[in-house]
Parts: C-alpha cells; sequence; structure tokens
C-alpha cells in the first residue's frame, strides 16, 4: 500500500504537514481520489500521479481544504479600508492578492468591500490564486449557496440571488482573476507587479517548516515596500519571521515590514514652501510629465501659509479663471499636506474634467465619494462618467447611490 509514499509526495510538491491533517483524513483524500481518478488502489494511484501532471491536479484536487466563506473576519475587511484610506500616494490601481483563494468567496469579499466603499474597478486589481484546479474553477463560475455566508449580510448592490444560489453581479466580479498555482513554486507570481496587499490567511497551518519558511519569503519578495499582509487567525506572522510586525493601529492579524532604520538629513531650509508631487506621480500620466505646473513663487508661499479653506478657495480661484494647470499644481500641493480632504479631491476631479482627462478625473471623483460617503455630487459625478466610458450597470448603481444620499429615507 502507497498512502505512505502519497502522502510524501504530498509533503515535498506541497510542504504539506501531515500532522495538521491527519492520518485519517489524508487516508480518506487518497481513497476518494483513486475512485475519482480510476486508480484501483494508492499503488497504482501512485503511479498514476507521478506520470500524468493531470492526474496529479485532480489528486490534489482532493488533499486541500478549501474551507472559506464571504466576509471572513470582519476585523480584516475594515483594515483593508483603513490600509486603502492611507494608501493615496500610490499612483496606480492598488493591487490585491489572495493566496490561497479557495473558491473565490475571499476575493469576491474584497471586491465588493471596495466597491461598496466608493472605488471603482478602475483603481484596484485582485488576484486569486489556489493549488486546486477544482477550487479555481468553483471560484470563475462564481455560483454560491447560502451556507457560504455564515450568517453574513449580502449586499444586494453587488451580488444577485438565482433561486438558491447567489452570484457577484458583473461589476463586481470582472474586479477578479483567477489562476491555478502552487504557493511555493518560485516561478508562481514572476511575471506579476508586487502587490499592496497580500491576503494569506491559514495556509500556514497546513505546512511543515521548511514550506513556511519559503512561504513567507514568498510573500515578503512580492510585497510592495509599503505594503500589508492579513493572516489567519492561528498565524501571528510576527512570531514566524522577524521580518514582519505587527501594523500599528491595525488589528492583531495585519503584519506590514519591520521599518529600516532611517539615516537622519539636517533640515531643508525650503521646507516652509508646499512642495508639489509631479502630476505623473499622481496620476501616472506621461504625457503630462513635461509640462510645467509650478507657481510663481510667492503664490506657493501664499498657498503654504493659507489655513485649508482660505488655501482651497485660492486654488478654487485659479480654476474659475481657467488656469487649470496652476490650479491642478495647487489641489497636489494641498493634497501631500491633508490627503483626506474629500472637497480638495472634487475640485481636482473637476480641474481633471475640464481639461478632459477622464480617467483622472473619475480617480479624483473615487477618492472624494470614498472620503465623504455623502457627497451626493462626487457620486453623481462619477455616474456621469461611468456611463460616458460604457459601464452602464456601475453607472445606474452609483445613480441609485446618489438618491439614497440626496433621501436618505426613501428605500430604493
Amino acid at each position: 500500500m502507497s498512502y505512505g509514499a502519497l502522502i510524501e509526495l504530498l509533503q515535498t510538491r506541497l510542504g504539506l504537514d501531515p500532522d495538521s491533517m491527519g492520518l485519517a483524513t489524508l487516508r480518506h483524500g487518497i481513497d476518494e481520489a483513486c475512485v475519482s481518478i480510476g486508480a484501483p488502489g494508492p499503488d497504482k494511484l501512485l503511479t498514476c500521479v507521478l506520470g500524468s501532471a493531470r492526474d496529479w491536479r485532480r489528486f490534489v484536487d482532493h488533499m486541500v481544504v478549501p474551507e472559506t466563506w464571504f466576509f471572513r473576519v470582519n476585523d480584516q475587511f475594515e483594515d483593508l479600508l483603513r490600509f486603502v484610506r492611507q494608501a493615496t500616494q500610490v499612483p496606480r490601481p492598488l493591487r490585491i492578492l489572495s493566496l490561497p483563494c479557495a473558491t473565490g468567496e475571499e476575493a469576491y469579499s474584497i471586491a465588493a468591500t471596495l466597491l461598496s466603499a466608493g472605488l471603482t474597478t478602475r483603481t484596484f486589481e485582485i488576484l486569486g490564486i489556489d493549488v486546486s484546479e477544482r477550487a479555481v474553477a468553483a471560484a470563475r463560475d462564481a455560483r454560491y449557496r447560502k451556507s457560504a455566508l455564515r450568517g453574513q449580510t449580502l449586499d444586494q448592490a453587488w451580488f444577485s440571488w438565482q433561486g438558491e444560489t447567489f452570484s457577484p453581479l458583473p461589476t463586481c466580479r470582472n474586479a477578479v482573476r483567477f489562476q491555478v498555482g502552487n504557493v511555493l513554486s518560485p516561478t508562481l507570481l514572476a511575471q506579476e507587479a508586487p502587490f499592496d496587499i497580500i491576503f494569506c490567511r491559514n495556509p500556514l497551518i497546513y505546512l511543515d517548516a521548511p514550506a513556511r519558511v519559503r512561504l513567507i519569503d514568498q510573500l515578503l519578495r512580492h510585497l510592495a515596500p509599503h505594503g500589508m499582509v492579513f493572516s489567519g487567525q492561528a498565524e501571528v506572522l510576527s512570531n514566524l519571521d522577524p521580518r514582519l510586525q505587527p501594523a500599528p493601529g491595525f488589528g492583531a492579524l495585519s503584519f506590514i515590514r519591520k521599518p529600516q532604520a532611517a539615516a537622519v538629513l539636517p533640515p531643508d531650509p525650503r521646507a516652509f514652501v508646499v512642495k508639489r508631487t509631479p502630476l505623473q506621480a499622481l496620476h501616472a500620466r506621461a504625457s503630462r510629465a513635461k509640462r510645467n505646473t509650478e507657481q510663481r513663487p510667492e503664490e506657493a508661499v501664499e498657498l503654504a501659509t493659507a489655513d485649508s479653506t482660505t488655501a482651497l478657495a485660492l486654488v478654487q480661484k485659479d480654476a474659475d479663471a481657467g488656469r487649470l494647470e496652476v490650479a491642478r499644481a495647487g489641489c497636489v500641493a494641498l493634497l501631500e499636506h491633508d490627503r483626506e480632504n474629500a472637497n480638495v479631491w472634487f475640485l481636482l476631479a473637476m480641474i481633471e474634467l475640464a481639461d478632459g482627462a477622464l480617467e483622472a478625473a473619475e480617480h479624483a471623483f473615487s477618492r472624494a465619494s470614498y472620503l465623504d460617503p455623502a457627497h451626493q455630487e462626487a457620486t453623481q459625478r462619477r455616474a456621469s462618467l461611468a456611463a460616458r466610458l460604457g459601464r452602464a450597470d456601475e453607472a445606474a448603481q452609483l445613480r441609485a447611490r446618489a438618491r439614497r444620499i440626496q433621501s436618505p429615507e426613501t428605500p430604493q
């Protein structure tokens, strides 16, 4: 009987710790795989999985633990929004990884959370990866039963029921892509840019010690410098690797890289003048990178020394006079000091809209409505832009939200 050889193969290829699942569970999974693949017993199954990549993948489908549900651990989704609120310095869509993604509930929960907060699918990307082909196929199919909610509330702005099952609506569904992959493979994410957020909940409890080291190395290799990792409830990453530490101000399962000691620099005598972030860093619009957006020195000092309300009024005055480049630079300067000012983001959006920069305008309107969910005009503008860009479903949802803001007591 080759039960032992099959378990050893799982440990070698997937880093599985046999004790984490128990011998009885493993033997049961092997017996199920024998039936599924058509092998008369473990000896023949071992021959099949060693000789056929397809049979190996089918075998793995029976040996993984795809336990997950929607909006699992609410505190982490609150931390997700807290991170996004602070990530205004990222001049591109946020990149989020769900690893392992199982059957997709976590990835779609992330998408719905961000969409409900006012972000658009143009401002974030979600990738779900799992070693199980069967799990990934279920994630792509995206049909779930009530049991996948575990008592959580389903937001019908992003999901719809069809009889006994529900599915994410197109806006939510199209925000996520899935692929099959082994988390321990060094080439798994070789073609991917770094991720700002990684959900990696509970795989470590099923791995042996060497595999845990390899997985954490993988996470750190593909985590953006400012990024955050959300772990499982039994996985305190800072106890496993000193390169990770709890994120200050976040929950106990949210981790960041340990900061490197910073060199002490002498004070900059020009610090009293507000510096402006280059426009291409804010919007990633290379065609505008060479434009001169600097204000005259006296204007910069006036803006830097004014209170926020007066400074915004000065920028508004430039915008009203058609001095769009100067007004844009003023908004960027204000945002460097207060990135969570919804009114500045809204003014910046209006400037971009007047200048025909629809993508930049949509991004800024999204930031304004996220930071101030009651900002009805920002939501209405987003709806108009979504319709203009051909995203009818998203436009309808945003119009409905604008109506709820205007008349919160009126059911929609």
